[in-house]
């Protein structure tokens, strides 16, 4: 068979397959792992194997970061052939690592949630033994003794903690679903019009871009408003100068895709993969429960959350099952 074939051959593959002679150059690299590096033929000469892949390793998951600056996670195999030379295969595994990267997340919520539950119920029962005292003093102490005012701030702290306490329940056991079918861009809107006001008062335009046609989901409509609603009050802290906030709704045939965009300061990178962990935040006064708990609710929607970030700004991207029903 000539040679021209047999690269012709490789070439058609979309498995990425590289030649290499005995000093670790590459001879040859076929179209899909120069797309996996990002490269040109033309600077193969610049690749060593040696640099890829260890003497004493053959296989190796690496992240590379592809000419439209889109990361995977490739698998390098390497084996040796006759004459000193090599072949290196390049397998495409970011699915498989994103879905392990779930995983873990999701048993990492699991135990984060039951630890929660038991601090979360331990405060609480004192807590409401604190509050019933209080409130027992504020009835026998004149509404003109300076005191009274004391008595009002431990209750009004009290009522602010368990509302505080509220929240790691949610995290820790989110209620059950109430699923049925319904219009999602009136879910959107609803939500929309709930932080228009906070988003005026900090200088904040709101654009909203939705198809004419009604787009229904089956999913439980509250908790997508709450999954909405701590993505766009993150948007409006993140321009503290003021800005712009885009909310789009898409169709994707089996799915819907609703993202919301900011023009804030964005999110650092060495922090991007953190922002759903529990009790993760940037904020002074935050607790890092509102990602965490409506990256739960939307998988328990069997959808997804993402996150796309530069100085620019940020998108939030939250794509759910369409009702086929209807």
């Amino acid at each position: 068979m000539r040679q021209e074939l047999v690269y012709e051959i490789l070439d058609s593959l979309p498995t990425g397959v590289m030649l290499a002679d005995s000093t670790g150059g590459v001879a040859f690299a076929n179209s899909a792992a120069l797309e996996y590096m990002g490269i040109d033929r033309e600077r193969l000469s610049e690749i060593n194997i040696d640099g890829l892949v260890q003497h004493d390793s053959r296989k190796k998951e690496t992240m590379l970061r592809t000419r439209g600056d889109e990361r995977l996670t490739v698998r390098l195999s390497k084996k040796d052939l006759g004459g000193g030379g090599s072949l290196i295969i390049l397998t495409d595994i970011t699915e498989i690592h994103q879905l392990q990267q779930e995983i873990l997340k999701m048993d990492k919520l699991a135990t984060v949630g039951e630890l929660t539950s038991g601090i979360a119920h331990e405060i609480r029962n004192p807590l409401a033994g604190i509050k019933i005292t209080a409130q027992a003093l504020q009835e026998e102490i004149p509404d003109n003794d300076h005191r009274a005012a004391y008595i009002s701030k431990i209750i009004i702290e009290i009522d602010r903690l368990n509302k505080l306490l509220l929240n790691f329940f949610d995290f820790a056991k989110p209620r059950e679903l109430y699923v049925r079918s319904c219009d999602v861009k009136k879910v959107i809107e609803d939500t929309v019009s709930m932080v228009r006001d906070t988003a005026r008062g900090n200088h904040i335009r709101i654009m909203e871009f939705y198809p004419t046609s009604a787009i229904r989901i089956k999913a439980d409509p509250d908790m997508i408003r709450q999954v909405l609603m701590n993505i766009l009050i993150n948007a409006v802290q993140s321009m503290t100068s003021g800005g712009t906030m885009e909310v789009h709704l898409l169709e994707l045939g089996s799915s819907v895709r609703i993202e919301v965009r900011d023009t804030g300061e964005g999110i650092p990178e060495n922090i991007r993969s953190r922002i759903f962990d529990p009790f993760f935040t940037t904020k002074p006064k935050g607790i890092g429960l509102g990602l965490s708990i409506s990256y739960r609710i939307v998988k328990m929607h069997s959808g997804s959350i993402t996150v796309e970030s530069s100085a620019q700004g940020t998108t939030f991207i939250v794509t759910l099952p369409r009702d086929i029903g209807r």
